[in-house]
């Protein structure tokens, strides 16, 4: 009985010192706890970018630019977002995005960009005026 009590005991240690190899030294371990230490910086790819935000009037007869990635919305009185309409003459550009409500929410019109350039747009308001510009798109 104190045979096999003495191999236990014997077990027990060297797996304790086995296991103990497997364990960080001290000098592996952070100098800050996980949650102080910095983390990697983002990349530009990593960070969105805000969008571009005008009143029709701010827009017409002037050159509007917006990044690709972003979009260039309008503000326009709420109640109306559905009834705007706009177009680009070069839809590859960019192009109108109509607002309104969708799933629970109620978007502004606007102008997705699409590829560097610059094409001439419109926008029409609910009592028929148009307001025109140019939309010049850049790279971010």
């Amino acid at each position: 009985m104190k045979r096999s009590l003495a191999l236990r005991l014997a077990l027990v240690v060297t797996a304790g010192v086995l296991l103990a190899g497997c364990a960080p030294a001290a000098s592996d371990t952070p100098v800050a706890p996980a949650a102080d230490a910095p983390s990697p910086a983002a990349s530009v790819d990593d960070q969105a970018f805000a969008p571009t935000v005008v009143s029709p009037e701010d827009l017409d007869g002037k050159d509007a630019t917006v990044k690709i990635g972003t979009s260039l919305v309008i503000a326009v009185p709420d109640g109306t977002e559905a009834e705007w309409t706009g177009s680009t003459a070069d839809v590859a550009i960019a192009d109108f995005s109509p607002g309104g409500p969708s799933e629970g929410s109620v978007f502004r019109p606007g102008f997705l960009p699409h590829e560097v350039g610059q094409t001439e747009a419109t926008l029409t308001g609910p009592d028929g005026k148009t307001f025109r510009f140019t939309l010049s798109v850049v790279a971010p």
